[in-house]
């Protein structure tokens, strides 16, 4: 079913992208970077945890309507976690790092508001649900130079919820382009966890904030 429903909006996207003549409508690519976590309840003790720095890529719609607009999405975006801690505080090389690394379809279905309308340069804020598809699970764990890699995607759901919001510009390059860039931030709606986890806590979800920047048509 995830699929289909990933499939038909490219099609949706690529399909009105033929058609520039049709007004208020934008066809564009976009990337950039995502700084999340997870969150566990009840929490669990992870010295150390810091933000996962990690990409984000895809295609945007954006049909304006005048001062309010609606902004479909599908992006490739990496999620999870980072930690490190020294095992022996005397011992720089005892240093140990671990991370989860979360990869998901993510389909934002956004709504703009035009704080400025008119002219080139448009600032806006937007918001909106976004529907989430796990591809890949990964728990990397680093010490003393050596790497060891699990897969872990039995211990999460196969799709998830968030609230996606946050603020926008795009600046019209005339009989060119578009450029478009925005800071969101995501906060995951519901447990990300599988029944059966192994992942010692109830519940966890995805929060964080991007930065994107993009083109557009």
């Amino acid at each position: 079913m995830k699929k289909v429903i990933v499939v038909s909006l490219i099609i949706l996207l690529a399909g009105l992208s033929a058609s520039p003549a049709v007004a208020g409508i934008t066809f564009g690519v976009k990337g950039g970077l995502n700084n999340s976590k997870i969150v566990f309840s009840p929490a669990i003790d992870m010295p150390g945890q810091k933000y996962l720095q990690g990409y984000c890529f895809g295609a945007f719609l954006s049909l304006n309507l005048g001062p309010i607009g609606i902004q479909p999405e599908v992006l490739y975006s990496r999620r999870g976690l980072e930690a490190q801690t020294l095992l022996d505080p005397s011992d720089p090389t005892s240093l140990a790092q671990a991370q989860v690394r979360l990869d998901y379809i993510e389909i934002p279905l956004l709504v703009r508001l035009n704080v400025i309308p008119a002219g080139p340069v448009k600032l806006y804020i937007f918001g909106g649900p976004s529907y989430n598809y796990l591809q890949k699970a990964k728990a990397k764990l680093t010490f003393m130079g050596q790497s060891e890699e699990e897969d872990i995607k039995d211990d999460f759901r196969s799709s998830c919820l968030a609230a996606v919001g946050g603020i926008g510009l795009d600046v019209k390059i005339p009989l060119l382009f578009k450029i478009t860039a925005d800071a969101r931030y995501h906060y995951g709606l519901g447990n990300i966890l599988s029944e059966g986890s192994s992942i010692p806590t109830d519940k966890a979800r995805n929060t964080g904030f991007s930065v994107l920047l993009g083109i557009g048509f």
